[in-house]
């Protein structure tokens, strides 16, 4: 495994608060970022684009296992489950005012191709968040 992949899945792993491990397809959404996108935000930003990541993954997710007993596992993450996380990730960013992000949060979602963290809630539409906003009919 490449060592960027590693890199992301770990970190990804260690802000999901995940011990599993992380299957090759949840990082897809993630795989054009790198170290220096982390390391070169400032500390609120990077500290709210990691509690999105985790909020929103782990909201998604939970929506889908809303029904299980006691015993039962956790689902497994999907790629709709990244692709909010990511989208929150962006909505974490933007919350900060324009004048005030770094140079990175600016260059990030200058570069970010998906839309914001809006819409129905994860799990109350039965579409991806990758199909809600992107021009097609409900």
């Amino acid at each position: 495994m490449a060592d960027h992949e590693t890199w992301l899945k770990k970190t990804l792993a260690d802000i999901l608060g995940e011990d599993r491990g992380l299957p090759d397809y949840a990082i897809d959404a993630f795989r054009k970022f790198g170290p220096e996108d982390l390391d070169e935000l400032r500390r609120n930003e990077r500290q709210a684009v990691m509690q999105a990541i985790k909020a929103k993954a782990h909201e998604s997710r939970d929506s889908r296992g809303g029904g299980l007993g006691e015993g039962a596992g956790r689902p497994a993450w999907t790629e709709g489950d990244m692709d909010w996380a990511l989208r929150a990730a962006k909505s974490a960013l933007e919350a900060e005012p324009a004048g005030k992000r770094s140079e990175k949060a600016e260059a990030l979602l200058a570069d970010c191709e998906c839309p914001s963290a809006t819409g129905p809630n994860p799990g109350q539409d039965t579409r991806t968040a990758g199909e809600i906003g992107e021009g097609r009919k409900p």
